[in-house]
């Protein structure tokens, strides 16, 4: 009846509105007051002529005759002047149920069904048992059916909203009109439908699946719930009916605050919740240990890991040497990205152990994990019965000299001396750790692994001794030289040691009380960051931290520049050296031995606010690199780093490499090529490809590559020449990417369907869904404006000229 009536007014009137307010308007070429003159005179002498006409009819019916005859003539006089009908219709309208999917790529993911209830919910997706939760067939007690495969989520979506007995379409129609939309990172409409026409289910689903890829990049489900409460000129719905895993990544709300406007606004989200929140996945990112660790010496262990996806358990961290259980602690489960633990153990020489060793480090899920292919790292160990001599030799007992003697002879794995020139002469004859002067063969200065040597004048060593460490050094021997206001480097110029040193330098001498200068910061350089033996932390990112939050320094001995083929690892932060930054900490092989040459005599400072671990830590790394290099017959001559600890999907990478050849000189040629592989290629995809490392311009013995991370997985990357090297790494997914492993984030979900006063549902629910929504209805008000010449106007004139014609028959009149 509404569309017939619309049809005669030819105006789309709003079915069920009521009529409000009516207002006329002409918008003829007269005025409506000569409109009205001439409908009257016409009127009247329409009634004259029928009542002057010839003929034997009643006065009534004369009457009759010429008001149908004046009413079509006041009729066509009214529609000349075009007159308009403006109305307000006001009425109710249902508001629309919006269907709303997850149409993100972590809707591909197939999650692994590890327990009996996520494999029932897929059989009840697939139709292989009732979807009714209360059905005797779907008891706890009778078995799942087996599954061939696990279906992605993306599936799972597909599967139920075109299931027959769920019947989810055909029972939503009945609560209101649907409309379809998907989400990635934008919103997109891809459906809509009328209510109650079960007729029109069918085409709903294809309209509302066919553009279901599941392919969008991003998930933005908070700002998708945003958007569909504030499009303009549209009822807020009903209800949304959400599918997703809940895992949004690009919203600028959070999935919380937009539930939370939802309830506001009245509208319930009912979330079917997409995957299996029974499974997460632990991770081993790094394991940190020296390469050499001594016989019945402490070991620590730093393992760095991370959970995804477990909210709660225990897990098994273990450390294992060829099969035997070196330390095991018992881990409280919580969700992170950069997890860390430290594990100490001793190796014991009655273990019977070999030399090398390979420490094998394993985290182990107390339930069921699918995924454990990364809960395993391992790093080959050299275990020696071997403590580093290191003979001390220092003019005065400085500060720095005062505090590295403490910290030396409290490391186990040291054997220290100390020579201190000027220091009590009843103290240095006592006997060891002290010596009452400096070695007087050379077998026993040969008998050291590493001579520090600090503010000694070079009168005292003399020329002799000086060319016997000169030779200690070439053959392999460690030297570490710290700088002084009054003989070091200066007295040492032009004799036997000055080409030993890192550095070029000239006599200075310092006065004594100079003013004090401002402090300065020393600051890494890349080979610095590189370096193991300035790892304050476990990663390069907190090392650099570190080192830049270390109390300043104040004084530094000035040297002209770096010897050919050596490397600095902290320079100055203002001053210059041949345009270079100043070095303050070099270093560089002579013959077989290394050099470290440190401008500053201030590293006690750092022990200041934070205890003394990091004066420690810095030099008992220096010491055990330089001392069992020389135990051990020589140091390592390839030494392969990355520029990041983390290595992340589409984040290219350096990789650095430090190379020396035979006589420990830096390797010479303009490229290295090595190996790149990967550790766990798929079965027909290349697993190694060759990997160029060019020649840094500048720096002799230091190559570098770009490594391009197009792959998740584990590499390894391989060097055969000078000498093999090997450097094992993983690429992971960046945080929070749609392939990143993770479940259903089931907690987020039922908060957010419970702040919005929905519910949230699981397959087993589903088939009470559209039961739980409400139908809800919309006041509206619509202004028509309805042009009165219209078929209607037509038709009563032709009703108005048709009574007359008959009414004059029936009268026997013309």
């Amino acid at each position: 009846m509404t569309s017939l009536l619309n049809h005669l007014l030819s105006a789309e009137l709003p079915d069920k509105a009521i009529l409000h307010a009516p207002e006329l308007s002409c918008r003829g070429l007269f005025p409506f007051w000569a409109a009205a003159v001439l409908a009257l005179a016409l009127g009247g002498g329409v009634v004259g002529l029928y009542f002057l006409e010839a003929g034997r009819i009643s006065r009534m019916r004369r009457l009759a005759l010429a008001l149908l005859r004046a009413a079509a003539l006041a009729l066509l006089v009214f529609l000349l002047l075009r007159p308009v009908l403006v109305a307000d219709f006001r009425g109710e309208r249902p508001r629309e149920i919006v269907i709303l999917l997850d149409n993100s790529e972590s809707m591909k993911q197939r999650d692994p069904r590890l327990t009996e209830a996520d494999q029932r919910r897929v059989a009840i997706a697939a139709g292989r048992l009732p979807p009714a939760a209360d059905q005797p067939s779907a008891s706890p007690a009778e078995p799942a059916p087996p599954l061939a495969n696990n279906p992605s989520r993306a599936d799972l979506v597909r599967s139920v909203w075109t299931h027959p007995q769920l019947d989810l379409i055909p029972r939503l129609q009945t609560k209101g009109p649907l409309r379809g939309f998907l989400f990635g990172q934008r919103l997109l409409e891809v459906a809509g439908g009328e209510p109650g026409d079960p007729a029109v289910s069918h085409p709903f689903a294809v309209r509302l699946l066919a553009e279901y890829r599941a392919d969008a990049a991003h998930t933005a489900l908070a700002d998708a719930l945003a958007a569909l409460l504030d499009r303009a000129d549209v009822d807020l719905p009903a209800a949304i009916v959400v599918c997703t895993d809940g895992r949004d990544n690009a919203s600028q709300l959070t999935v919380e605050e937009a539930a939370r406007e939802c309830g506001r606004r009245q509208v319930p989200l009912h979330i079917y919740g997409t995957g299996s929140s029974d499974f997460g996945n632990l991770q081993l990112r790094d394991v940190s240990l020296p390469d050499v660790v001594a016989y019945d010496d402490a070991v620590t262990v730093t393992v760095r890991w991370r959970n995804r996806g477990f909210p709660r358990g225990t897990a098994t961290l273990t450390l294992t040497i060829d099969g035997q259980v070196m330390a095991q602690r018992e881990l409280a489960v919580r969700e992170g990205d950069d997890l860390r633990e430290e594990l100490t153990f001793t190796p014991r020489k009655d273990l019977g152990l070999p030399e090398q060793v390979t420490l094998q480090a394993a985290i182990t899920f107390h339930g069921a994990e699918a995924i454990t292919d990364d809960n395993l790292l391992t790093r080959p160990v050299r275990l020696v019965d071997h403590k580093v001599k290191v003979l001390v030799v220092e003019g005065t007992p400085r500060w720095e000299y005062k505090l590295l003697q403490n910290a030396l002879l409290r490391d186990r794995r040291v054997e220290a001396r100390f020579v201190v020139v000027e220091g009590d002469a009843r103290a240095l004859r006592s006997g060891p750790p002290f010596l009452a002067s400096f070695p007087p063969s050379r077998a026993e200065l040969f008998a050291q692994d590493v001579v520090i040597l600090g503010d000694v004048p070079a009168d005292y060593i003399g020329t002799e001794r000086l060319r016997w460490l000169r030779d200690f050094v070439a053959q392999g021997g460690g030297l570490v030289v710290i700088a002084g206001r009054q003989h070091m480097p200066a007295s040492y110029h032009g004799g036997p040691l000055d080409e030993v040193l890192p550095v070029e330098f000239d006599p200075v001498a310092f006065a004594a009380g100079e003013e004090r200068p401002v402090a300065f910061l020393p600051e890494l350089t890349r080979a610095g960051e590189l370096s193991p033996m300035m790892a304050l932390a476990d990663t390069p990112e907190e090392n650099g931290r570190l080192w830049r939050e270390l109390p300043g320094l104040y004084w530094h001995y000035p040297v002209r520049k770096l010897r050919p083929g050596a490397t600095a690892l902290l320079v100055h932060p203002t001053a210059k050296s041949a345009d270079q930054p100043m070095p303050l900490l070099a270093t560089h092989f002579y013959g077989r031995g290394q050099v470290l040459f440190w401008a500053c005599d201030e590293s006690w400072r750092w022990r200041f606010n934070a205890g003394e671990w990091r004066f420690v830590r810095f030099w008992g790394q220096v010491i055990y690199q330089f001392g069992m290099a020389h135990a051990l017959g020589g140091a390592r001559r390839a030494r392969l780093a990355l520029e990041r600890s983390d290595q992340t999907l589409g984040r290219a990478t350096h990789l650095f490499a430090r190379l020396y050849d035979p006589d420990y000189r830096p390797f010479v040629r303009e490229r290295v090529v090595g190996r790149l592989e990967r550790l766990d290629a798929p079965p027909g995809e290349e697993s190694s490809v060759p990997i160029v490392l060019e020649a840094a311009p500048g720096q002799p013995g230091d190559y570098q590559a770009l490594l391009p991370n197009d792959a998740v997985g584990r590499f390894a990357v391989t060097l055969s020449e000078p000498e093999p090297a090997r450097l094992e790494y993983r690429v992971d997914w960046p945080p929070r990417h749609e392939r990143e492993i993770a479940g259903l984030a089931e907690a987020e979900l039922r908060q957010a369907a419970r702040l919005s006063g929905g519910r949230f549902y699981r397959e087993e629910d589903l088939a009470t869904l559209p039961d739980m929504v409400e139908p809800r209805s919309a006041p509206f008000t619509i202004r028509r404006e309805v042009l009165l010449w219209n078929p209607l106007a037509y038709v009563v004139f032709v009703l108005l000229v048709a009574g007359e014609w008959l009414l004059r028959k029936f009268s026997d009149l013309a």
